[in-house]
């Protein structure tokens, strides 16, 4: 990605509530389904953490630490002013690096959390590398886009082939996890208001603000557009796709 390009991302979606489809109460819904498989005490980590929604609400529920990784240091910077806030700063630790190369030991996380942020590098790649982060018996959280039917509308199957062509169906994704060594325990779609509250509407509302900006910066406007196709497809395709968490257990 260029350094325009990099400044129209940004430009775009750094003051969104969230980076990505997601909401507090899905994540804390989860969580304490899942707590039962994890220590009193455990180390985590939330990888491409954005502004650090999962994280906070991982450590209000877990209790600590938290590593939050993620490569913006902008989005760190908010996730620890308001971590300061909400009273969670002495559980949070904000790694400014490449969730690929977190410089975190192996072995060494009881619990390893990423919402929306494994495509950036590859599901089966990011599946690999935090493999060896965890404790054996230690559990991975992360959610993907993933296919819900097998037989996708063309519309959205060449939409979705040209952003995202490693798309897999929730089996597939299964399949590929159990491969590398991990254990199936739950899958879960996020919910369609998951997606439109604290995302797509403030993004629309976002968009809105920059129009008229943009007609002057053109990375911006691609940007925008390409966001524009997405939320439209989504809307009129969301049982053909939708992010997934998969809860996963190293073996």
């Amino acid at each position: 990605m260029t350094q325009p390009q990099s400044e129209a991302f940004s430009l775009v979606f750094d003051d969104l509530p969230r980076q990505g489809p997601g909401s507090d109460p899905c994540t804390r819904a989860l969580l304490r389904r899942i707590r039962p498989w994890l220590p009193e005490k455990i180390d985590a980590a939330d990888m491409g953490c954005g502004n650090g929604r999962s994280a906070m609400v991982i450590a209000e529920v877990c209790g600590g630490p938290v590593t939050a990784v993620d490569l913006h240091q902008p989005y760190l910077t908010a996730l620890m002013a308001q971590a300061e806030r909400r009273g969670l700063s002495d559980k949070l630790i904000a790694r400014n690096t490449d969730m690929l190369d977190s410089g975190l030991k192996k072995q060494s996380l009881d619990l390893l959390w990423s919402e929306g942020a494994a495509f950036a590098v590859g599901f089966e790649q990011a599946l690999s590398v935090w493999y060896h982060l965890l404790k054996p018996g230690a559990l991975l959280v992360v959610s993907e886009c993933s296919w819900l039917t097998a037989n996708p509308a063309k519309p959205v199957a060449a939409f979705w082939n040209d952003a995202y062509p490693e798309m897999q169906t929730v089996g597939g994704n299964i399949s590929l996890a159990e491969g590398l060594g991990y254990g199936f325990i739950h899958a879960e779609v996020l919910p369609g208001e998951a997606w439109e509250d604290e995302y797509y509407r403030p993004l629309e509302q976002r968009i809105a603000t920059l129009a008229e900006r943009a007609a002057d910066i053109p990375h911006l406007k691609a940007v925008m557009a390409g966001v524009k196709a997405e939320i439209a497809m989504f809307r009129q395709h969301h049982d053909h796709y939708g992010y997934v968490f998969y809860v996963l257990r190293r073996m």
